[in-house]
């Protein structure tokens, strides 16, 4: 069986058509490595920063009811193991108008609590920032940027606050600075969309889930978060919990006591969230169970516990089938370079069909011949492959260089920091997608040998002999 290997080198050194299929192949591996990278440390990146302003466990109540028992709610999922903290919150959609109507969602909450429970506390903007933010679409604040303190929290909501941006915007007449406005943070992208301003004062309108009547509230804008996500930074709204209470009308008369839509929960570890989750909705199947025991307890109503991945599942899944879909369109070129593959050793049985025969004249075997297309077809592939490899794995880890580098000769932004909020781009090359990408390139490159190389072994050489 040494023929084998002399004749494929001779073959392949002399001719330089064939590494055309192994090119086709490199640049299918390069171009499916590079985009299966970049899509999955973009869904990872996404994945962070979607959890960011979630947290870990979320107990919601219904729609209308939401839930009463507050203090006693919170003492109970606090007491629960693997629970490291949790914080109320009140969610209404809300529209306003300053400029024009918009609207937004908006979230009341204890500003401190809430830091403990999501990273609001890393996403809040200082004056400063904000200026900056302002002044330069482009700019993003560095990755390494420290949380804001409790007290630079809880002074972004206080009294004084609202107070000194009264006077500094100059609104003070008409407004009771003993009594200004609530406060109101908005998303970065609100701001840098001109539809809100910082010192804006607005008046929110929504409806009650208790009275079901129309209900209004004015708020001053007195800072701004990035989150970096979009959507999130241009439609949510953070105001303090016992203001929309109080603009919402939630007050209870079956409970005597407020209503609060849900409870924020951060666990000491997610991986263990499953259980932590079968563990508050047993406690409080329990406390319902007793409440219906005990006229004077609280009432505890029925509630869901979702983790931040049930409330984002519909995005979570469809980042991943985008990432399947594209997948499979470049598996397309993998194919093409596999026909590519099964054209030319068909081309190549057919043009050395003579010698073909003399091989098995000198008593080759069919086999034997088989095996000889066959092991061209896969060196083609499996250099393709390897080269595509190494290509995209160079790619993965100097994409930002070479992001940089046609930016700076074309000028063309290829990856905007304003839409994406990714001052780099994320790339993750995983084993999994280096099998994903391999396997098929080389199972499709088996078959384009395959079939040239069988048909190859059943010629009669004797034909092939009269032939030529």
């Amino acid at each position: 069986m040494q023929y084998h290997s002399f004749l494929t080198r001779r073959y392949l050194r002399r001719r330089w058509a064939p590494w055309t299929a192994a090119i086709a192949v490199a640049l299918g591996v390069f171009s499916l490595i590079s985009v299966l990278a970049v899509m999955e440390g973009f869904k990872l990146e996404m994945r962070e920063r979607i959890r960011g302003s979630l947290s870990h466990l979320v107990v919601k109540g219904g729609a209308l009811q939401g839930l009463v028992g507050e203090d006693q709610i919170l003492e109970t999922i606090r007491s629960q193991p693997g629970v490291l903290a949790a914080s109320p919150f009140v969610e209404t959609l809300a529209i306003y108008k300053v400029t024009r109507l918009d609207h937004c969602l908006v979230r009341g909450i204890e500003p401190v609590q809430e830091s403990e429970v999501t990273d609001l506390g890393l996403y809040l903007l200082d004056n400063k920032e904000i200026d900056e933010l302002l002044a330069d679409p482009y700019k993003l604040l560095p990755d390494d940027r420290l949380p804001s303190s409790a007290e630079e929290i809880d002074n972004t909501f206080s009294l004084e606050r609202r107070r000194l941006i009264l006077r500094w915007k100059g609104k003070g007449e008409g407004f009771d600075e003993e009594s200004p406005p609530q406060a109101l943070v908005v998303g970065i992208e609100a701001l840098r969309s001109g539809r809100l301003a910082m010192g804006d004062v607005v008046q929110l309108s929504s409806y009650s889930p208790v009275t079901f009547e129309p209900c209004t509230g004015k708020f001053i804008v007195v800072g701004a978060f990035q989150s970096g996500v979009y959507e999130q930074d241009q439609r949510w709204a953070y105001a303090d919990i016992r203001a929309l209470q109080e603009m919402l009308d939630l007050w209870d008369e079956e409970a005597q006591d407020m209503r609060i839509s849900g409870v924020s929960v951060r666990l000491e570890d997610y991986s263990l969230a499953a259980v932590a989750k079968q563990q508050i909705e047993a406690e409080i199947s329990r406390r319902m169970e007793l409440s219906t025991i005990d006229e004077t307890a609280i009432p505890w109503r029925p509630s869901e516990v979702l983790t931040w991945e049930n409330q984002r599942e519909n995005l979570l899944q469809a980042v991943e089938i985008e990432k399947r879909i594209i997948a499979v369109m470049m598996l397309l070129i993998v194919a093409f370079a596999a026909a590519m593959i099964f054209l030319i050793l068909m081309l190549l049985v057919i043009e050395k069909n003579r010698d073909l025969g003399v091989l098995r004249a000198l008593g080759a075997s069919r086999n034997g011949v088989v095996l000889l297309v066959l092991r061209q077809g896969m060196l083609l592939c499996i250099t393709g492959t390897i080269l595509g490899l190494l290509g995209g794995w160079l790619l993965v880890e100097n994409i930002n260089y070479v992001h940089d580098t046609i930016r700076d000769l074309t000028g063309l932004q290829l990856f905007p920091p304003d839409i994406y909020y990714l001052e780099r781009i994320p790339a993750l090359l995983r084993w999994e997608d280096v099998a994903l990408v391999c396997v098929p390139t080389l199972v499709f490159g088996f078959l384009g040998s395959f079939f040239p190389a069988l048909w190859a072994g059943r010629r009669d050489p004797i034909k092939a002999l009269h032939h030529e």
